[in-house]
């Protein structure tokens, strides 16, 4: 359907940042140019028909309870419904960021100038934090990517014509929606980034320390052994993770140096690659670090 545009949320006890995050879509500019429909899959138990009644005067909110627990199950029962509308772009926001006003106007103007199938863009954080900083995505404009994120990613109708789903050997680690991109781009669909499209994460403290950067990044070494080796089967797979454990050891130590010339961050960005080769190997092992439980 033409002008028919679909922003996909997943929730998890966190009304009061979607809130932030359905008022910034209604801020979007030129909305009133297209069919917009949201849905909303919650994976917790709040009643969210009573909560953003105010929502669905301005803004047609489909809301779903997966009553199956994990990411990759909420954003699998998103596809399922998905699968079934008539809509001409989709996209997946998570509930926990805030759109900039241009965003909608430059997914749209980027994926018709690529004439390509899905676009992605930068997740901000509007904390000052050293340690989500240094962890940011960034790519100059219009650079073709392997994957995207399911916190900034807008996608033609036609990206789902397959039978690719989010893993669920990843449901409560995370890295799902890497795996479920780079097996989109394994299709040969073209992903492209848009710097111009930007989001922005809300703060939250509990992201705003030490022990959170050490486990995300350990975590992140760890999954894309699953990652991989889903991708290109076992042995090869795990060899493409050892030449993983060889870039960022390389990243690590090139940044450790330029840390003695340049800047604290420079050290943190560092360590980031050194714990992503301790999580490698956690992985390779058979081990993995079960973010969200």
């Amino acid at each position: 359907m033409k002008n028919r545009i679909i922003f996909c949320i997943c929730t998890n006890n966190r009304l009061t940042k979607l809130k932030k995050n359905l008022l910034s879509i209604l801020q979007l500019k030129n909305l009133n140019k297209y069919n917009l429909e949201v849905i909303l899959v919650s994976n917790d138990n709040y009643d969210y028909k009573k909560y953003l009644r105010n929502f669905n005067k301005k803004i047609k909110i489909n809301i779903f309870k997966e009553n199956l627990k994990g990411l990759s199950s909420s954003r699998n029962r998103v596809l399922y419904i998905l699968r079934k509308k008539k809509f001409e772009y989709a996209a997946f926001i998570d509930d926990d960021c805030i759109i900039d006003k241009n965003w909608l106007n430059s997914m749209i103007e980027m994926i018709v100038q690529k004439n390509t199938d899905i676009i992605t863009g930068p997740q901000i954080s509007k904390s000052k934090n050293i340690f989500l900083k240094v962890m940011e995505r960034n790519y100059s404009y219009a650079k073709e990517v392997k994957w995207a994120s399911t916190n900034n990613v807008f996608f033609k109708k036609s990206v789902l014509r397959n039978k690719i789903k989010f893993s669920l050997a990843l449901n409560d680690i995370g890295g799902e929606d890497q795996l479920f991109f780079l097996e989109l781009s394994k299709l040969g669909k073209k992903i492209y980034w848009n710097i111009n499209a930007k989001v922005f994460e809300l703060v939250d403290r509990k992201r705003e320390n030490f022990s959170w950067f050490c486990r995300r990044n350990l975590r992140y070494g760890a999954s894309s052994t699953i990652i991989y080796r889903t991708l290109r089967g076992s042995f090869l797979g795990t060899f493409l993770v050892f030449l993983k454990i060889l870039s960022d050891f390389t990243n690590s130590l090139i940044n450790l140096f330029k840390s003695f010339l340049l800047s604290k961050k420079n050290f943190f960005i560092s360590l980031m690659y050194f714990l992503r080769v301790i999580g490698c190997f956690i992985g390779i092992v058979g081990l993995q670090i079960k973010e969200y439980k």
